[in-house]
C-alpha cells in the first residue's frame, strides 16, 4: 500500500474511489484473442499473494487452453500503477497522439517503408524516398499522420481482442477492453467493448496500456502489442503516403 500511496503522490492523482484501492483487490484478469496471420488466445490472471506485497500470476499462452499453466509473482506496485491510471481523468485522443508520437522510432519506419514505397514507384530515387519520410516523421507533421493512421479503418486479417476485469473487495467489478487495432490498443472502453464508439466512456490513456504491459509475461503476445513503437498499420499508412508524393512529383 505505500508504494501505490507514493506513486499516486508522485503523479498527483487523486484518491481512487473508495472500495478501489490496492488492498481491496481480489483478482484481475486479463484476457487477450488474436486471430489474423496467426492465432492466439491468452488468459492470465491475479491473485494477492501473502501480506499483498505481491500478486501471484497464472497465465496460460497456448490457444485453446490446452497449454501448460505458468506461475509467477509480480510487485504489488504494478498492480497499484494500473490503479493509478484508471482512477486518472481519461485522456483525450489528441493527448495519446502527442505521446505515442515520442515512443515512435523513425529509423525503424524508414527501414521498412522506404523499400516498401521504391518497389511501387521505381521513378523515384531512393534520396527522394528519404525526403518524404523524413517530412512525414518530424514534429507535428508525425502528430497529423498519427491522427490520420488513429482515424482510419480496420483491416480484416487482424481482430485483437482484450478484456480485463478487475474485481474489488468493497466495489463493484470493473471491466475495460479493446478491439482496437492500431498502437497501444488504444482507446479503451468502459465495459464490453462495442462496435459503436459512443455507446460507453472511453480513454485514450497510454499509462493503461503501460501499466498491462508490466503485468504481462514476457512471453505473452498481448503484451508485445501493447508494447509496440509501431506497427505495419502504421508502416503501411506512411509508405502510401510517400508513394503518392512520389507519383504526383516526380514523374
Amino acid at each position: 500500500m505505500t508504494a501505490l500511496l507514493a506513486l499516486t503522490a508522485c503523479n498527483g492523482s487523486h484518491p481512487p474511489p473508495q472500495g478501489t484501492a490496492l488492498q481491496d483487490v481480489r483478482g484481475i484478469e486479463i484476457r487477450y484473442t488474436y486471430s489474423g496471420w496467426e492465432r492466439a488466445e491468452e488468459v492470465h490472471r491475479l491473485r494477492p499473494g501473502e501480506g499483498r506485497r505481491t500478486f501471484v500470476r497464472r497465465s496460460q499462452l497456448d490457444m485453446g487452453g490446452n497449454g501448460p499453466v505458468t506461475t509467477d509473482s509480480v510487485p504489488a506496485q504494478r498492480v497499484g500503477e494500473l490503479l493509478w491510471a484508471l482512477s486518472a481523468p481519461a485522456w483525450t485522443r489528441e493527448r495519446a497522439v502527442e505521446e505515442v508520437a515520442r515512443r515512435v522510432r523513425p529509423r525503424d519506419v524508414l527501414r521498412y517503408a522506404a523499400t516498401s514505397a521504391s518497389t511501387r514507384v521505381p521513378a523515384c530515387t531512393t534520396s527522394q524516398i528519404q525526403d518524404q519520410m523524413h517530412r512525414l516523421l518530424g514534429g507535428a507533421r508525425l502528430r497529423e499522420v498519427l491522427e490520420d493512421y488513429y482515424t482510419g479503418g480496420i483491416w480484416t486479417d487482424d481482430s485483437p481482442v482484450m478484456h480485463v476485469v478487475i474485481e474489488y473487495g468493497n466495489a463493484p467489478t470493473r471491466v475495460l477492453s479493446s478491439r482496437s487495432q492500431k498502437l497501444m490498443m488504444l482507446p479503451w472502453t468502459e465495459g464490453e467493448s462495442s462496435a459503436d464508439p459512443g455507446a460507453a466512456p472511453q480513454t485514450w490513456s497510454v499509462p493503461v496500456s503501460q501499466a498491462l504491459v508490466r503485468l504481462l509475461p514476457e512471453a505473452s503476445k498481448a503484451a508485445a502489442r501493447l508494447d509496440a513503437r509501431e506497427d505495419i498499420g502504421l508502416k503501411g499508412y506512411i509508405s502510401s503516403q510517400v508513394t503518392r508524393t512520389c507519383e504526383a512529383q516526380y514523374r
